[in-house]
């Protein structure tokens, strides 16, 4: 028939042949600058947030560019691709959609990396999603958290941006928790108190956070009577660590330790009084 004719003509002739393979090649050096790129960035071990965001950035712009031009080897597509290439059709567009959700993801992922509310490797917690775990990665899109089951949340920025955000590491990347314990109204106190300051002490991990001028007056770990309990005395005191990473480990050591000297001093812990006499009610 005369239309599959012209068809074969078309996709037969020099120049077509020649068009697609133009196309062709701009693709596949497309690739090539990403990959290299990309190559180069790992190089470099570039790995804060501003850092990564502006990495896919530039890898997106990379890619749009090449299709552009690509397509641009096509009569059909030369006088729209050659309008966006030119920078006033293209900025139009991208100000057009800005209101979209994928674009709107794009600029708030810029004022993330602009602010840097968190940075690679922080650990947060998101407020209202009552999501906790360490940022991984951010790109045009989206932001990756990685939870403490090692899965990997990924939230859109437009959300993260409109999200209550705790940072465990902003400033100040120093974690506090509390170690209490409870002994029994027969139990020497003071000697308890004691103990308890000194195993924090000692450990490897322990952070004095005392200023300058405190250290003159204040002891390096403060015991405090947290309350005259129904069962007991009830003691605390804090255990600071640079990083949040290691808080956990280090508070279940000076735990143990306590609990071995406590064992070795006579000092009751009430709870394991409170269970024995009930046992032995029975």
């Amino acid at each position: 028939m005369p239309t599959d004719g012209l068809v074969y003509d078309f996709l037969n002739s020099p120049a077509t042949i020649w068009t697609t393979l133009r196309a062709v090649s701009i693709f596949l050096v497309t690739v090539l600058v990403i990959n290299i790129f990309r190559r180069i960035w790992r190089a470099v071990k570039q790995d804060t947030i501003n850092q990564k965001f502006f990495k896919n950035v530039l890898s997106a712009f990379i890619w749009v560019v090449g299709i552009l031009l690509s397509l641009s080897e096509f009569p059909a597509f030369r006088n729209a691709t050659t309008a966006l290439l030119a920078g006033s059709g293209f900025a139009a567009i991208i100000i057009g959609l800005a209101a979209q959700e994928s674009l709107g993801n794009a600029f708030n992922g810029m004022f993330i990396s602009i602010f840097k509310p968190f940075e690679t490797g922080d650990r947060i917690h998101l407020v209202n999603a009552d999501i906790t775990g360490f940022v991984e990665d951010i790109t045009i899109r989206h932001t990756v958290i990685r939870t403490f089951t090692n899965s990997r949340v990924i939230i859109p920025n437009s959300r993260i941006s409109q999200e209550l955000i705790e940072n465990s590491n902003f400033h100040n990347a120093r974690a506090s928790n509390f170690i209490d314990v409870t002994i029994t109204y027969g139990s020497d106190m003071a000697k308890a108190e004691e103990i308890i300051a000194h195993v924090i002490e000692k450990h490897p991990d322990f952070v004095d956070t005392r200023t300058d001028e405190q250290k003159e007056t204040l002891p390096m770990v403060r015991v405090f009577v947290r309350a005259l309990g129904l069962y007991g005395i009830e003691l605390r005191a804090s255990m600071w660590t640079e990083t949040v990473a290691v808080n956990f480990a280090a508070c279940s050591d000076v735990r143990r330790q306590i609990l071995t000297e406590f064992e070795q001093e006579g000092i009751v812990i009430a709870s394991s009084k409170i269970i024995d006499a009930l046992i032995n009610k029975e």
